[in-house]
Parts: structure tokens; sequence; C-alpha cells
């Protein structure tokens, strides 16, 4: 009877531990995990938004923001994949940027995509074709009529940039080379500008500072209705499927985490990023945030897989 009687309470206290944990959560600061160095897009929206997260919690605990840069991002998307689940370590995710090296099938990549708690996304930019202020060339037919290959410039052959180069100019049966080798966005968009190459394909944000500048024009853009004047829309330019090639700023924590926890973290993460300190932000900052729920995020991620599964052959060779 004594043993029975150990056994029962052994089985109780299995199922309310975890209840209790996500009535109590979160009980102790939250690391958020930044997979790049400090400065860059996704590490801003995240100190941006930490502040105000922490006053939509349940309780009232510190939100860590901690980069974790090396291997594209693969490192710090590893440690939250192993991250115990109690709901103590999140990240930021770029979305296809750690996609593309599951897709490839990378021998050393230490997580899984499809695995993780889907908590929400800050939402989406664009691609476009940009080309130098003084070019000649005025809208993308005009690239596609011409009789040689377009020189476009991009990051390294493993990069995203690169695979939206390839992926992009054949939906629109642009003959192109690509002048790659270059570190970041910044440095493939500048690259065209002094005259490296003709044209680039990149996220609309980047380009948009160069156009602020008066350096470059964006001649069309990847999306089903344009945010750039004058510039043609994937529609426009017969590719609807166009608008699929984005960068997406998603947020997830590990596998497994109690549905209790995993809600907690995603309405909290909605209500932050829809108060008005983070509409303030965004204005002054000009820097856009679009809220969206877990289940919009987990869309996101199943959109970009599907897309980048068909074109899978200019994702480069695998690490």
């Amino acid at each position: 009877m004594n043993k029975l009687l150990a056994a029962l309470t052994t089985c109780v206290g299995m199922v309310t531990a975890p209840v209790a944990m996500a009535a109590d959560f979160p009980a102790k600061n939250i690391q958020f995990v930044i997979p790049v160095s400090p400065g860059g897009g996704f590490d801003t929206y995240v100190r941006a938004v930490a502040p105000i997260l922490e006053r939509h919690l349940p309780q009232s605990v510190n939100i860590v923001p901690t980069n974790i840069p090396a291997a594209g991002g693969a490192r710090g998307a590893a440690q939250v994949y192993r991250a115990k689940p109690d709901g103590y370590t999140i990240g930021i995710f770029n979305i296809p940027g750690m996609l593309v090296p599951q897709i490839r099938g990378d021998s050393d990549l230490q997580y899984d995509l499809k695995k993780m708690t889907w908590l929400g996304s800050f939402g989406q930019d664009g691609y476009g074709v940009g080309v130098p202020t003084a070019s000649p060339y005025k809208t993308v037919a005009d690239l596609k009529a011409l009789d040689r290959p377009v020189k476009f410039t991009a990051s390294g052959p493993s990069s995203t940039a690169y695979s939206a180069t390839m992926i992009a100019t054949d939906m629109l049966g642009i003959k192109r080379e690509i002048i790659s080798g270059y570190k970041g966005s910044n440095d493939y968009v500048l690259a065209v500008i002094r005259g490296d190459g003709d044209a680039v394909i990149g996220p609309l944000p980047v380009m948009e500072k160069f156009v602020e500048s008066g350096e470059l024009r964006i001649i069309g853009t990847f999306e089903e209705k344009s945010s750039v004047p004058g510039a043609q829309n994937a529609i426009e330019m017969g590719q609807p499927d166009l608008s699929k090639l984005s960068v997406g700023r998603l947020v997830a924590g590990p596998p497994d985490l109690p549905p209790e926890v995993a809600k907690t973290l995603s309405e909290s993460l909605m209500a932050a990023m829809q108060d008005p300190a983070m509409a303030t932000w965004s204005r002054e900052s000009g820097i856009a945030v679009e809220p969206g729920d877990a289940a919009s995020a987990k869309g996101i991620l199943e959109g970009q897989f599907n897309f980048y599964e068909r074109y899978s052959k200019y994702l480069g060779p695998a690490n």
C-alpha cells in the first residue's frame, strides 16, 4: 500500500510541476540571444523591445540581450535550440539566413528550425533591384534586354544574398554574372555604387539608406505592392512569387516549451511590439515593426521552407 501511495504521489508531482512552473513564470531573468554582432538590425530590434517586454511579463524580471555571433548565426541558433525548455532562453532568428543551411544539409548544423517553439515575428523586409543613380538602366526590363550578362554584386556563394540573386534573375529571365565575396549587405550595395557591377539585389531597408543619400535608385521591388514610388512590383514584373524573397525577423524558444510558458512569452512579446513606446521607437528610428504572433511566425517559417526547397539548387554547396 505504501509503495502504491508513493507511486501515485510521484505521478501527481510529475503532472503538477509543469503547471506550477507555468504559474510562476517567469521567476528569473530571461536571456534573449542575438546570433550576430552588436550594432546590426537584429541586435537593434532586441535591444529596443527588451525593456518594453519586461513591463508586459506577468512577473518582474530582466530581459538580457546576449550577442553570440559566429558561423552566420548558427552558433547562437544552436544555443537556443539546446537550451533547457523552461522559457528562460529565447532568440531572434534571421529567416531565411538560418533556414538555408538546414535545407542545404550542412553537416555541422546543430539546430532544427522545424522543432523550435515559435513565439512571434517583428515582420519581414522585402527585396528589390537597385542600380547606381547615374545608371542608364531605368527598369528591370532594361536589364532583361541587355545582350550581355548583367553584373550583380553579392556576398559569398553560401549567403542568402547570393541565393536571392540567383533565384530572382532566374525567375525574371535576366542573364547574370555575380561578382561575389563582399562581407555584408552594406558592402555589396556600396560595391555596385562604386562601379563593381551593374545592379544589386538586396533587402529594401538596406538599399533605401543609399537612396536617401542619392547614390542608388531602386527600379523594382519584390513586393505585391511596391513601397517605392515608380518602381515595378513583383506582379507587374510577372512573377508574384518574388514576394517570397524576404528577410524575416522571427522569435523562438527551444523545442518542447510547455504550452503555458510559450503562451506567456508569445502574448507578452506581442503586447510589447504593439506598445505605444515601441511605435514611438519605430517612428523615430525609421525601422518598421510589423507585430506577428506565434502562428504568424510559424506560417512565415513554413512558407520560406516551401519556397527555398523549390530553389534548393541555388543555395550553394553544403558545408
